[in-house]
């Protein structure tokens, strides 16, 4: 039996050469890496970065999907062998490396920019008001059922809490909590300061 499951894994895995193909020769693949290190350090993956980039195109669907925004219009000749996660919606958001889509059902993401190394989880919105979108600066986390709307700038070092609205733009390094969002933390120190 575990011979059997053994090499059904092996010939899973098979459908995902194409994909490792097109890595290869990908334009963006400084980015993907970049994503692929977030993603092997969260999952705590000790792989070359080829069987990792294989093991996470087979296990997650959310990587996947990242995948499949980063390689473009190349995304049509293979996702058919595996899609991507069905309610994760990446727009044409230019995304920096290393982010983290951390459970990211119900996920909509159309934000004007995304910096590097941002995580975000699940059930989150990031849209736009009256065509005016969201910037988002490096090392970024989003938790679960954030919303973020209009044309705002999230700074660099920043949380947005579980159920934060935020509508407003947020400087550097600061926590925001609550409905409609609040600095809860800014720089270190507990500050109760409203947007």
């Amino acid at each position: 039996m575990g011979k059997l499951k053994n090499i059904l894994a092996f010939v899973n895995i098979i459908r995902f050469w194409p994909h490792l193909i097109i890595f290869l020769f990908s334009k963006n693949k400084t980015l993907i890496r970049e994503d692929l290190q977030a993603y092997k350090k969260e999952y705590s993956l000790k792989n070359s970065d080829i069987f990792a980039l294989l093991i996470l195109l087979y296990n997650n669907k959310s990587f996947r999907t990242l995948f499949y925004h980063r390689i473009g219009k190349l995304k049509w000749l293979i996702k058919f062998l595996a899609p991507g996660m069905q309610n994760l919606s990446l727009t044409k958001t230019p995304i920096g490396g290393g982010l983290l889509l951390f459970h990211a059902y119900c996920t909509i993401i159309d934000a004007e920019s995304i910096g590097k190394n941002c995580r975000i989880v699940s059930n989150v919105t990031i849209g736009y008001k009256n065509g005016k979108r969201v910037t988002i600066k490096d090392n970024v986390e989003i938790l679960a059922n954030a919303v973020i709307f209009g044309g705002i700038t999230i700074g660099n070092n920043c949380v947005i809490g579980p159920g934060a609205v935020v509508h407003k733009s947020i400087p550097d390094n600061c926590v925001v909590v609550g409905n409609p969002a609040y600095i809860l933390k800014q720089d270190g120190v507990i500050v109760n300061k409203k947007l």
